[in-house]
C-alpha cells in the first residue's frame, strides 16, 4: 500500500498543470498525508480523512488546514478518474476560513513585550536567535509567513544606502518585489547568519534534529509565534502570526504613513484591502457605544446603583 500511494502521488504531481512552486506545495501536503496513512493498519477510509481534517484544524491555522483538504480532495478525484481507486474524499467538507481581519493587531505595549520576549528566548539557542530575527523582520516589514519561508540569503541586497530583501510574494513566480530592512532587523539577521556558519541557501532554516538545516516552513513560523504570543499572556486565538502584519499596518498608519504607503509596503493588489486595516483602526478608537451609554444609560444606572 505504501509504495502504491507514493507512486500515485508522484504521478498526480506530474499530471497537475500548475506552476512548479504549486507542485512543490502539493507534494509537501501529500507527503504529510502519506505519513498519516502509513500509520494506519488498513487502507484509509472517508472517516480517516475527516479525522485527518480535524487533526489539521487543531494543529494548523484554518487557511493551511483548508489548503491541505483541497489538495487531498483533488488527489482522490484524480485517482478515481484514472481508475486507480475510490474517491473516498468526495463531498468531504472543507475548513471554514475566518475573515483575515478578525485577527487582532498588537498594541505598542504588546508588540514591545513580544519583541522583548523574543530577545530573551534568543539567548537560549540558535532556534531562539532565528525566531528573534523573524519576529522583528515580520513586525517591521509586514511580510507574510510564506514570504519569510521562501527567502534566501542571496535575496538581501542594497540600494541607495538601504538594505533590502527581495521577496516572492503571494501568488508570484519570481522575487520581483522588495521591502526595506531596518538597521535593527538587518543586524539581527546578520547575527543569526554569522552564528550559523554554513553555506545553506535559505535565509532561515530548521535547527531541530528531525529536520536539521532544511528550509523553515510556514507551519514552524506560525507555531513558534503562537507559543511566544501565549507566553506573553495573550491567549485569544485572534492573535496569530498574521497579527504581526496587521500590526505593521496599524502602527504605521498611526505614526503618519499614508494609506498608499501602507498598501505598497504590504503589496496589496487592491487599495480596499488596505482600507480594511484602516477601518479596523478607526473602529477600535471610536466610542459610539460610550456616547450612547452616556446619553441614555449612565444617569439611570448610577441612580439605581446609588453611585454619586
Amino acid at each position: 500500500m505504501d509504495q502504491d500511494i507514493r507512486k500515485n502521488v508522484d504521478d498526480y504531481i506530474i499530471y497537475e498543470d500548475v506552476k512548479k512552486i504549486t507542485k512543490e506545495s502539493y507534494r509537501g501536503i501529500l507527503e504529510k498525508y502519506i505519513e498519516y496513512v502509513e500509520n494506519l493498519s488498513r487502507p484509509p477510509t472517508r472517516k480517516d480523512i475527516i479525522a485527518y481534517r480535524e487533526h489539521l484544524v487543531e494543529t494548523h491555522n484554518e487557511r493551511t488546514a483548508q489548503k491541505n483538504i483541497v489538495v487531498i480532495r483533488k488527489y482522490y478525484a484524480w485517482l478515481y478518474a484514472e481508475g486507480r481507486g475510490e474517491n473516498i474524499a468526495i463531498n468531504i467538507k472543507g475548513v471554514k476560513i475566518p475573515n483575515t481581519h478578525s485577527k487582532l493587531a498588537f498594541t505598542v505595549k504588546q508588540a514591545k513585550s513580544l519583541v522583548d520576549y523574543a530577545f530573551f528566548r534568543s539567548t537560549q539557542s540558535m532556534t531562539g536567535l532565528r525566531n528573534l530575527a523573524i519576529t522583528v523582520l515580520m513586525l517591521t516589514t509586514g511580510l507574510r509567513t510564506i514570504e519569510v519561508a521562501r527567502a534566501d540569503i542571496k535575496d538581501i541586497s542594497e540600494r541607495d544606502d538601504h538594505k533590502l530583501i527581495f521577496i516572492q510574494g503571494k501568488g508570484r513566480d519570481s522575487k520581483d518585489e522588495y521591502v526595506k530592512l531596518t538597521e535593527e532587523a538587518y543586524s539581527l539577521i546578520t547575527d543569526y547568519l554569522a552564528k550559523r556558519k554554513d553555506n545553506y541557501k535559505p535565509l532561515f532554516i530548521n535547527h531541530g534534529n528531525n529536520s536539521l538545516h532544511k528550509r523553515i516552513t510556514t507551519d514552524t513560523i506560525s507555531s513558534f509565534l503562537k507559543d511566544y504570543i501565549k507566553d506573553i499572556g495573550l491567549h485569544d486565538n485572534k492573535y496569530t502570526a498574521h497579527s504581526l502584519r496587521h500590526t505593521t499596518a496599524t502602527l504605521g498608519f498611526k505614526a503618519g504613513a499614508t494609506i498608499e504607503q501602507i498598501s505598497t509596503l504590504l503589496r496589496h493588489k487592491n487599495l480596499n484591502t488596505t482600507l480594511t486595516y484602516v477601518n479596523d483602526i478607526s473602529r477600535a478608537e471610536d466610542n459610539v457605544e460610550g456616547l450612547v451609554n452616556d446619553a441614555v444609560v449612565k444617569e439611570i444606572y448610577n441612580k439605581r446603583k446609588g453611585i454619586t
